[in-house]
Order: C-alpha cells, then structure tokens, then sequence
C-alpha cells in the first residue's frame, strides 16, 4: 500500500482526534493511524460514543481518551439549518472544552495532533493539523451568496492548526467537489491534498460475507436521522425480492461472525474486511454518501450507477458530493423522500 501521511512525519509519539457525527470521521482517520504505527509512532487515540467504540474495535490495543460531546442532533428536512444555528453557543464552549482539554495533555511530549473535524484540538507549540474535506461549505438552496461567508469563517475557526490535510486529489477525478477546493486557498493554513483515504485500502476482504448480495444498506449519522434511516431502508429491503444487508452503524453492538439466513440480514456493524466483501457483493449499495463511504466506494473501485446515495435531509455537504458524483456517471442521488417508492 503506498504512503498516505506525507514522507516528513515522523512523531515519536501523536494524538489522534475524532468528531462523533457518526463512523466517517473515525474510518478515514484508521489508515493515517496505521501507517503511524507502521513508522513506529506510539500513536494515543481521543473521541467519544460510537466513534470510541469503533476505534476499540479496530484498536483494542491503543489508548483511547475522552473528548467531549459535540450534542448535535440533527432534525430532518428544513429546520435542520435554523436548528444547527440555535446549536452555536453549544458548540462554541464544547470546542473550548476540548481545547482545554487537549491542553492539560501537552505534558505527553505529543510531537504531532492530527484532528478530524475537532476544532478545539490544536495544542500549542505542537505540530497540529487539521484533517477535513469541507473548507468551502455548501450553502442551502438559495443562499449561494453565503459561500464565500462560510470559507471565510472556516478559516477564522482553523487559525490555531499548523497546516490542513484534505482527503482528496487536489486535481483530476475529485470527490469532494468544490467542498475541498476553496475560492482563496490563500486564507488558510497550509493545504495539503493526501489523495482519498481509505480504511478498505490495505484491507483483504471475508469471503463469509461476500453474499451475493441483491442490495447492501448501510445506514449512518447522528441521532435521530440515523434511525429515521434505518427504518426506512428495513422497510423497504423487506419488501423486496432478493437477498439484502443491512448494516445498522451500530458499533456499539456485538456483531454477528457471520450472516444470518433469510432474505433481509442485519447486521449491527461490520468490521472492515466484512463489509468490503460484502460490497463487493452487492448488486446495489444504498447508503447516506457521507464522504468517508464515497473514499471507501471509491477505494474498492465500485463508484458508479449501482451505488444510490440518499443524503441526510437538509444536509447540504452530502446532497453536494452526491450531485456532483451523480453529474459525472459515479453515482446515482435520490432524496429520502422520494427513497420508498424505489422499490
């Protein structure tokens, strides 16, 4: 597998952080992780919910410590944005109490903090970077003129990093669209493109649980929209004919060795040589589109018409990445909405 962290990092130690806005964050940080460890870095890893709990699935070796609780909780359809604005003043001390946490750890002789999506996880006179793919945020419909408003406050938010990773090609065949391409690059930290990240990329895939699949479900995000999902795609895989697998994004539950009989098979969570086989099995693969399946997607080479992304209600990033995939043939885009009548 090729190199995925830049040839000059070289930590003795590293601090690893995850936002918990649901598995995404803490996927494409595991193969940064890894390589890491490959070059002898004793690597500490910090979140919280089920993000922890997937990474003491993936880990169980590794320290794991505490963040806080970012509380977002998304609400379907057009209060979402009014809703994640009344969130502001939340979000704005739960940030300064990472920050403050991260402080009290500066005595581990940390040589690097990565933080994916954390903005209180920069640590002062420590090699900090930040790991996103959205600097240039996509406004709601009608409020195009907001997107130059948004970069500029995405770069006042990440003024303490060192430097930004993006998960993407800077050029060519990108996923993140114009997420990951600001208008001013020049208002940033340091970018640096690292090309797709991929948990999939070094893994080898469970022939148990290669199916044939007719259709792979797999369900993400935050509280309530994660459930709200799940009900939706375990109604309509059950009337369906075929052979179907639903992946619940439930990590906190004990997953199965391996699938269970009949036509609608549930599963909790896969670990990841799993559920690579499985789609890899899958006639179609229904899921949100958040960016990390999209880099998994495309890692196991199966972007394309059989892959039907059905973004969050209201979430603009996602709705986003599945336009513009839709537009270049890599997927297909349909709204939850309009999702039960797909059978």
């Amino acid at each position: 597998m090729p190199d995925v962290l830049p040839l000059d990092i070289h930590p003795r130690r590293a601090l690893v952080c995850a936002l918990d806005w649901g598995l995404g964050h803490v996927a494409r940080t595991t193969p940064l992780v890894r390589e890491l460890l490959s070059r002898g870095c004793e690597v500490v890893l910090a979140s919280n919910g089920r993000s922890a709990d997937w990474w003491r699935k993936e880990f169980p070796i590794l320290e794991l410590r505490d963040l806080p609780d970012y509380g977002v909780r998304y609400v379907s359809g057009p209060l979402l944005v009014p809703s994640l604005l009344l969130s502001l003043p939340r979000l704005r001390r739960t940030i300064r109490a990472e920050a403050a946490k991260v402080a009290s750890w500066r005595a581990g002789n940390f040589g690097l903090v990565l933080s994916d999506n954390r903005f209180g996880c920069a640590m002062e006179g420590v090699r900090s970077v930040f790991l996103t793919h959205q600097l240039r945020p996509a406004p709601p419909f009608g409020l195009g003129f907001a997107e130059s408003l948004g970069e500029r406050f995405m770069a006042r938010l990440l003024r303490a990093f060192s430097e930004i990773w993006i998960p993407d090609r800077e050029s060519g065949r990108v996923l993140s669209g114009r997420l990951g391409h600001p208008l001013r690059p020049s208002r940033f930290p340091p970018l640096r493109y690292l090309g797709p990240l991929s948990r999939f990329a070094a893994t080898r895939p469970d022939p148990l649980w290669s199916g044939p699949w007719t259709t792979v479900g797999i369900v993400s995000g935050p509280e309530p929209t994660r459930t709200d999902f799940e009900t939706l795609l375990r109604d309509l895989l059950s009337r369906r004919p075929g052979r179907h697998l639903l992946v619940r994004g439930r990590p906190d539950l004990p997953s199965p060795p391996v699938p269970a009989d009949g036509n609608l098979v549930e599963a909790p969570h896969l670990g990841s040589s799993a559920l690579a086989a499985a789609l890899l099995g899958a006639t179609e693969i229904v899921s949100r589109g958040g960016y990390s399946t999209v880099m998994d997607l495309d890692a196991l080479g199966l972007l394309g018409p059989r892959c039907l992304f059905v973004p969050t209600p209201g979430q603009t990033e996602q709705e986003s990445v599945a336009r513009d995939l839709a537009s270049r043939g890599l997927a297909r885009f349909l709204r939850q909405r309009d999702l039960g009548g797909s059978t």
